[in-house]
């Protein structure tokens, strides 16, 4: 676990730190949204902030990737 946590803040070392708290905040944002359903009460407002920075987060490889591959020359 370590490990990965160093891995994950490190540039280049292949574990992506956007990915993982993109994960992060969208889990956390469905825990709430059963929470609330099971008890009947209104989900927080800031859910769906959270909810929009945590897919955010896990667009940005896919944008960088893309940004990454692109030639100039064609």
């Amino acid at each position: 676990m370590k490990d990965f946590l160093i891995k994950m803040f490190t540039a280049g070392s292949g574990v992506s730190s956007k990915r993982v708290m993109g994960t992060f905040g969208w889990l956390t944002c469905v825990f709430i949204c059963i929470y609330c359903t099971i008890t009947k009460q209104a989900a927080p407002v800031i859910t769906e902030t959270l909810f929009i920075c945590s897919t955010s987060l896990l667009g940005v490889d896919s944008v960088i990737k893309m940004i990454r591959g692109y030639d100039k020359t064609s």
